[in-house]
């Protein structure tokens, strides 16, 4: 069910202020039978039990709720991570070999010595930032009982912590990618699937298996549009969940986020009537790059009287780099 942990915290934080006979009654009438938790000691108990003997101020309820509605906020948006492989690091700097595109065995003659042929290797060197966000909460919200409104903060943060990781995925891709393989599509944007079955196409030759596609969702609107016409199985599935699946072999994702050139990058993530828009990237994932990851999403809670705010912090330490440019490709309007 959507929703379901901001729900849920807003219920919980509403229930720190009750009394112990309007807590029963609540807990009774709208905390399910079957919900668990654990407790400090990593115990399962039950959330009615809990709530009923001891409240909620002892125990892990908001906590565990705080962190599942910021999971809950990112997991819509998620794409990049999807997309590549994660590598931890155990410091805030990692570097990561990997090898060359691609060769051929020599012909080598009956008896013969065998030439040794390793491949030529390069490092990746990966550099930890922090990324980090603090919904406000005041001790207003609090005492007004706005309570739903503080989960929607909290919720909206995960989020914007997620398009973090999106967003320097993007950046890497479009400041990565092979101009040979950067097809631009014809009719006015209105054949995108037709050029991404030329990515394929172009990714193949240099001796890459796409397996990942992102699209902008002006682009993925596009696709959409191209592919009703030919009423087929996938059509129908358009039509009727406005799900596209798989497109040419590779898993597919939305990625919205607002990626504009820079010092590093030429293109710009979107689908417009422009060359210099990208509206889709097609990947080699084993070889495109990775996300080296420090510390995956972390949530901090503390008490800040001077400014009468409840604070809670949420940080990721990531980075992301690229490795062969050759293995990523996608299509401009």
């Amino acid at each position: 069910m959507a929703n379901i942990h901001t729900r849920r915290l807003a219920q919980f934080l509403e229930m720190e202020s009750m009394g112990q006979v309007e807590l029963k009654k609540t807990v009774e009438k709208s905390v399910p039978r079957e919900l668990s938790y654990h407790d400090f000691d990593g115990k399962v108990v039950n959330a009615r039990e809990l709530l009923i003997s001891e409240g909620i101020q002892g125990s892990t309820l908001i906590p565990t709720e705080i962190y599942a509605t910021v999971i809950e906020g990112a997991e819509p948006v998620k794409c990049i991570r999807n997309v590549l492989p994660t590598v931890p690091m155990k410091g805030m700097i990692m570097k990561m070999p990997y090898g060359e595109t691609g060769t051929y065995a020599p012909v080598v003659a009956e008896g013969a010595e065998i030439p040794i042929q390793d491949q030529t290797y390069t490092d990746a060197t990966f550099t930890a930032s922090k990324y980090a966000v603090r919904p406000l909460i005041t001790n207003e919200m609090i005492d007004d009982a706005l309570f739903g409104i503080i989960a929607e903060e909290i919720r909206k943060a995960g989020s914007r912590l997620e398009n973090a990781l999106n967003y320097k995925g993007m950046d890497v891709f479009l400041s990565n990618y092979d101009s040979g393989s950067l097809e631009a599509c014809g009719g006015a944007g209105a054949t995108p699937l037709l050029f991404i079955a030329r990515v394929v196409a172009d990714l193949n030759k240099n001796g890459f298996t796409p397996d990942k596609l992102i699209l902008h969702p002006s682009c993925l609107g596009a696709v959409m549009a191209e592919s009703i016409p030919l009423y087929n199985t996938f059509a129908v599935e358009v039509i009727k969940n406005g799900a596209i699946g798989d497109i040419m072999g590779c898993n597919t994702y939305k990625n919205g986020v607002a990626l504009a050139t820079s010092t590093t990058n030429s293109k710009t993530w979107g689908f417009a009537t422009s060359a210099s828009y990208v509206g889709a990237i097609m990947i080699d994932s084993s070889r495109a790059g990775a996300i080296g990851m420090r510390q995956d999403i972390k949530v901090e809670q503390y008490a800040d009287s001077i400014r009468q705010m409840q604070g809670i912090s949420l940080s990721m330490r990531f980075d992301i780099q690229p490795f062969l440019s050759k293995a990523i490709g996608g299509i401009t309007y």
